[in-house]
């Protein structure tokens, strides 16, 4: 029997009220049921899930109720979706999620396949815990299995693509030891994730200044720009993170040309009921059903045909794993039937992707998920040009008058810079205390002034002009 576009509707419908908050599922604590008091028992209803954040550790509960019957899908059905009322829903299983972000699990308040096949006035309600640390940021597709029996009719569904959002973890990743100087100097950079030996976490540094490294922890990175001007920089860090399994997240068998794989039953050919035997690592998947024509799972269908499967499984480096397609004969007392010309191997050494593999005229599509997360931060460094070449400072210091010297009071300052420069300018007795001081920010040219020291107790002092990063020097003699 065929999935018509009724079952098809349905099933995305439910699928959308159901999981567009997220349903996923392995080793988390225990749920506990906890919907709204007085909410109909034939309904749909479903809690929430709120985004996840890398590396910090994740714990949300969502509970749910599903309906009896067509009738509360027939309400809610979107434009251009026929859900007929009236019809019994024998039950609800969720078969099986795939595509979660690494580092998370699920698991729910019954047994997997989760099955929801309560009679009134029992309520067919459930609920899921999501927990676990994301290894990676970003939005993620969520394949989901569900299985519909309707009336006792068996409606496999296809896979429906959901999304979960995980945001980027803001945290520093490096530090450095200085955050400005003065050119030339140096800055030492430190990773703050290490990868203590794993061989698939692997960096990439560029330093802005034109070099670049590969080394978890490079060596001292040198700023000399040569400019006559401040600027910033940003050093930048990738951390590429290959160190997530290759997953097995979906078989369907494409297409078989020669029907290698019909049912053939007393001259008539009919559409066969397909399953598919997974071996490799030590494990066996099996999906045969044994119901005969009414529930097989796979009943009646003619390439293409998605094969359901607890999912996704993990493709052990360094392991083949062999997979082969049956008819189930079991209703017509016939031995099931290999399909194609025998099986096919499957090993992570394929690679992520869509791969098309073949037996004999079968086509079998597969695809391998494998995410590999590049974690990036970036911390700016301010490098100052505050060393002002001898020639420059020489002019300065050629031009320094500073008159009349001894004084009684007025004591005259005179000096010219010959390029844009930070100056200060400062008076202190023989205590190191400050009389006087004026900061000239980007000067540049003749500077002429007066200052009045009448005040000032009589005694040596010491005026300092400080140019960029060097600094002149006056005696100056005060007698009152």
């Amino acid at each position: 029997m065929q999935q018509n576009n009724f079952i098809k509707s349905l099933t995305i419908l439910f699928l959308a009220c159901l999981l567009q908050n997220n349903i996923l599922q392995a080793q988390c604590p225990g749920c506990t049921i906890n919907l709204p008091a007085g909410i109909p028992a034939d309904t749909i209803v479903v809690d929430s899930l709120p985004s996840a954040i890398k590396s910090i550790y994740y714990e949300e509960t969502m509970s749910f109720r599903l309906p009896y019957t067509t009738d509360p899908l027939a309400a809610v059905a979107p434009p251009g979706t026929s859900v007929p009322s009236g019809l019994s829903i024998d039950h609800f299983i969720i078969q099986s999620v795939t595509g979660l972000p690494p580092g998370l699990s699920w698991t729910g308040d019954r047994p997997n396949p989760m099955k929801y096949d309560e009679t009134a006035p029992d309520t067919r309600d459930g609920c899921i815990t999501l927990c676990g640390t994301p290894g990676a940021s970003g939005t993620f597709t969520v394949n989901v299995n569900l299985e519909i029996q309707i009336q006792g009719f068996v409606f496999p569904s296809p896979p429906v693509p959901l999304e979960f959002i995980v945001e980027p973890d803001t945290n520093a990743t490096f530090s450095t030891d200085t955050s400005a100087g003065c050119t030339p100097f140096n800055v030492t950079v430190s990773t703050l994730m290490p990868s203590n030996g794993n061989p698939g976490i692997s960096y990439f540094w560029d330093f802005g200044n034109g070099t670049t490294s590969t080394d978890e922890n490079p060596a001292a990175v040198t700023y000399d720009f040569g400019l006559n001007y401040d600027t910033t920089v940003a050093i930048t860090q990738n951390v590429i993170i290959d160190t997530f399994p290759y997953l097995l997240e979906s078989i369907v068998v494409a297409s078989d040309p020669g029907n290698s794989c019909n049912d053939d039953i007393l001259l008539i050919s009919l559409a066969p009921d397909m399953y598919i035997v997974l071996i490799g690592n030590g494990d066996t998947v099996n999906t045969d059903p044994n119901f005969g024509l009414i529930g097989n799972t796979q009943n009646s269908e003619y390439p293409r045909d998605t094969m359901v499967f607890p999912g996704p499984i993990e493709l052990v480096d360094g392991q083949n794993y062999t997979l082969e397609v049956f008819d189930d004969d079991n209703a017509e007392f016939n031995a099931d039937d290999p399909c194609g010309n025998g099986p096919v191997t499957i090993s992570s050494n394929l690679g992520e992707g869509l791969h098309t593999l073949t037996t004999g005229t079968m086509t079998i599509e597969i695809y391998i998920s494998h995410y590999v997360d590049t974690v990036t931060y970036s911390s700016d460094v301010n490098v100052n040009y505050c060393n002002v070449p001898i020639r420059y400072i020489s002019a300065v210091d050629r031009s320094l008058a500073v008159y009349p010297n001894p004084t009684s009071a007025l004591l005259n300052v005179k000096f010219e810079v010959q390029q844009t420069e930070n100056v200060e300018i400062s008076i202190v007795d023989m205590l190191g205390q400050s009389v006087f001081q004026q900061q000239l920010n980007n000067f540049n040219g003749e500077y002429q002034s007066q200052m009045d020291l009448s005040q000032q107790s009589s005694g040596v002092y010491l005026m300092q002009l400080r140019v960029g990063n060097e600094t002149l020097h006056r005696k100056i003699v005060l007698r009152n």
